[in-house]
């Protein structure tokens, strides 16, 4: 039976993928929705970044709804649908692996991802956890459930072990975590990142958890930047990156071709 890192490799055609984000802006029916940014407007974006992350040489894209901010934990059906619309124009102009992942609700990011062909997710499965966004409790039970039910079990799953802008119920450490995870879910390997959107992961927790989990793999989840990546990478299996290739580095704006083009020197030498 082929590994976690086999089918790691697999997915994305080597070893540590740089997966660089398409992030869209806010989806009709959440808070900072802008009238005047169609969905016809919001593919041309996307479009247009996919080109610069692949002439870059990035080795897979995600799409990502962090726009939605304030999250739900469930999403809409107004929120599948534009998402779903939106991907799919893009897509056929993406030639490298691509994901998704429906802040934050992993039913709607298995269901978006069998539509739209993705390979891969980022999401959470598992944890109960309570912040800035309210209370959410993931079942893996369900979730996979979910995912097999739909015919979805082809589509890899990356998910979190740790609270993003808030505070995690379960006060096992993240290797514990990550340990039970690995031995109860059918995921394919983990995300690791700072507290929010945009800041890293200390070097020290993701060469710790590599060292004790060689055989899963591990990616980086947030906050690579040109200026850091090549000491953190060596550590992972990955990385996403959002933020810092965004112009200005802000992370609602277009990709900025340099600042893409400086992460991947960084990142691949």
């Amino acid at each position: 039976m082929p590994s976690l890192m086999d089918k790691h490799l697999e997915t994305f055609g080597v070893p540590r993928p740089v997966i660089g984000c398409l992030h869209m802006q806010a989806l009709p029916g959440t808070p900072f929705a802008d009238d005047g940014m169609t969905l016809e407007e919001q593919i041309r974006r996307l479009r247009q970044d996919a080109r610069v992350l692949q002439d870059a040489g990035f080795d897979a894209l995600v799409f990502a709804n962090e726009g939605d901010r304030p999250y739900l934990t469930p999403v809409g059906p107004e929120t599948v649908a534009s998402y779903v619309r939106i991907a799919t124009e893009v897509a056929s102009e993406i030639h490298v692996p691509f994901g998704c992942g429906v802040l934050i609700d992993p039913i709607a990011t298995l269901a978006v991802a069998k539509a739209i062909g993705a390979k891969f997710v980022r999401t959470y499965v598992s944890g109960s956890y309570e912040g800035l966004f309210g209370s959410q409790k993931f079942n893996p039970g369900e979730i996979f459930r979910y995912q097999h039910r739909i015919g979805a079990d082809d589509v890899r799953v990356y998910t979190y072990f740790e609270a993003h802008a808030g505070t995690c119920l379960d006060t096992r450490s993240s290797e514990d975590m990550l340990e039970a995870g690995v031995a109860n879910m059918p995921i394919a390997g983990a995300l690791f990142g700072g507290a929010h959107a945009g800041l890293p992961p200390e070097e020290s927790h993701i060469a710790h958890l590599k060292e004790r989990f060689p055989e899963v793999p591990i990616i980086i989840g947030s906050g690579g930047r040109a200026d850091n990546i090549g000491d953190l990478l060596p550590h992972a299996d990955g990385v996403i990156v959002g933020t810092s290739i965004k112009r200005d580095g802000v992370l609602w704006n277009n990709v900025d071709a340099s600042r893409a083009q400086a992460f991947i020197k960084a990142a691949k030498g």
